[in-house]
């Protein structure tokens, strides 16, 4: 529920291999340059939704500057999927300037997702959760949408406000690699946990389906470890919610029991 097709070399043929072995997916893009190159490739295999994307990074480096905010507002009344938009207040990218520049950004990006109908919402939120809670909130994009927290790294009262708004969380093994990472993924309930892998990680990278599957399976074995659940089980729960949260009467994607991860 959080992967970056339009970085492979090929993405409808990564896109079609997926589904092979039974992958369904959500592929974010970084800019709405990328969604329009993207989203047309993506017509004909039904596993994958694309999303309209204005990544904070591209936001704070000017890549994604007004004329392409301006062009993201003008598409995402005719989409459904939103992402991978959000704030990123850690590292070089941060700063009083980047941190307006990129509020500012989200604000018009959640303006804009109330034109037409109910969204589902990628968000990136480093060391920024906050701040992203409190933009979704003014809004009201978490009472009208389906948000979903990406590699999620708030407090845990991020994490608990997070809950009441009724977000959902995408978890993938780099998120288990740190201990408040899986104790994060232990806590969420079921019914708001997807699986993700946020690869390809750059332009150019290739995304064998095989390792593709690999990546889901090491997150789903270590949820389920960390839950004491079924993997087989837990495997359906996930692949049902995401398959109900991509819509199936719009976009048919897999049935839950085609999801083979």
């Amino acid at each position: 529920m959080h992967c970056h097709l339009g970085f492979a070399p090929d993405p409808a043929a990564t896109a079609r291999a997926g589904a092979h072995v039974g992958i369904g997916a959500f592929s974010c893009t970084v800019s709405p340059e990328e969604y329009e190159r993207i989203a047309p490739l993506m017509a004909d295999g039904a596993t994958v939704a694309v999303g309209l994307g204005a990544h904070p990074w591209q936001i704070a480096d000017g890549s994604v500057d007004g004329g392409a905010l301006a062009r993201f507002c003008e598409l995402a009344a005719a989409t459904a999927f939103i992402g991978e938009v959000g704030l990123d207040f850690a590292g070089p990218r941060d700063g009083n300037e980047s941190r307006t520049v990129q509020t500012a950004a989200l604000q018009r990006i959640l303006a804009a997702c109330d034109d037409g109908a109910s969204k589902l919402i990628s968000l990136h939120a480093v060391n920024a959760a906050g701040t992203v809670l409190d933009l979704l909130e003014a809004a009201g994009t978490a009472r009208r949408h389906c948000c979903i927290f990406h590699w999620f790294s708030g407090t845990s009262d991020d994490l608990t406000r997070a809950l009441a708004d009724g977000c959902y969380f995408s978890v993938g093994p780099r998120m288990l690699v740190s201990r408040r990472g899986r104790e994060y993924a232990r806590q969420i309930p079921l019914d708001r946990l997807l699986l993700e892998t946020d690869m390809p990680s750059r332009v150019g990278e290739a995304l064998p389906a095989n390792v593709w599957r690999a990546e889901l399976g090491n997150a789903l074995s270590g949820i389920a470890q960390l839950k004491a659940i079924d993997r087989t089980l837990l495997a359906e729960r996930l692949a049902t919610t995401s398959a109900a949260l991509l819509g199936t009467e719009q976009a048919p994607l897999p049935r839950a029991r085609n999801f083979r991860l």
